[in-house]
């Protein structure tokens, strides 16, 4: 049994004093739309994290870390994974937040106009496979090529079949997460005395539930050495993509001392 001695009582001056907090992160291991989706990695490319702390006694905290350049995270579906490691100073908090500031690929840009140029030809109503072909190029591009905000790669069961699926996401944004204790609540006790940890848990579970398998089945292909690539972008299959985009950070979960 695990005996949490409040800080209350500590000298004020205890309140400076940091613990060490491991922010590790996960895939929720759940079923993803019966089944018929498994996710290899999910990269995620960071320009810095900020912590915002209200503390109930000391004053409240506000951290930034920031990576130099960027820094990228590629989590897969294992038990163990990618920590990153903060000296936070201990005390109760309520609320704690963490706020992940995403940081774009601007060589993204020659890709965005071969897009758009691809979308004037499918509009046009040009011969199938070879826009299929072309797409392909430009999925593979972003493969070797590109570090984007976020990218998934997985794959996805049909019929028999099986298709790899990728999802980009370049654009400018935050995810502001708030940290949780094992109970869903927002009080937060960090305790020099014991070891601190975050798991942070990205649900793509929840980002697919509201997409059926023959919706996903219907995409738009790009073919890359004949094997067929659903490549999910807000200019390629746009509406899928938007609806995924929408449940990604309401369905992410940052749970302290669990």
């Amino acid at each position: 049994m695990l005996i949490l001695i409040p800080i209350g009582g500590c000298e004020k001056e205890d309140y400076t004093l940091p613990v060490e907090f491991n922010l590790n992160f996960t895939i929720k291991n759940e079923a993803i739309l019966g089944g018929s989706i498994t996710i290899d990695e999910i990269s995620i490319n960071l320009k810095s994290i900020d912590i915002r702390g209200y503390r109930e006694q000391g004053d409240d905290v506000f951290l930034t870390r920031n990576f130099d350049q960027e820094k990228t995270f590629i989590i897969k579906p294992l038990p163990t994974n990618l920590t990153e490691k903060f000296n936070i100073p201990q005390g109760i908090y309520n609320p704690i937040s963490f706020s992940f500031n995403f940081q774009p690929d601007a060589e993204e840009s020659d890709l965005t106009e071969d897009l758009i140029d691809w979308l004037e030809h499918f509009d046009d109503g040009e011969e199938l496979e070879g826009l299929q072909e072309d797409l392909g190029g430009i999925i593979e591009d972003y493969l070797e090529e590109i570090t984007p905000c976020i990218m998934v790669k997985g794959k996805f069961i049909y019929n028999s079949q099986t298709k790899p699926v990728i999802l980009v996401i370049n654009d400018p944004l935050t995810f502001q997460i708030l940290g949780k204790n094992s109970n869903g609540g927002p009080e937060v006790i960090l305790d020099k005395n014991i070891v601190n940890n975050g798991n942070l848990e990205i649900n793509p579970s929840y980002w697919f539930s509201v997409i059926t398998p023959a919706m996903l089945n219907n995409a738009f292909i790009g073919l890359i050495d004949n094997d067929e690539y659903i490549f999910l972008s807000k200019y390629v299959n746009s509406q899928l993509y938007a609806t995924i985009f929408n449940r990604m950070e309401v369905s992410t979960i940052l749970t302290i001392n669990e």
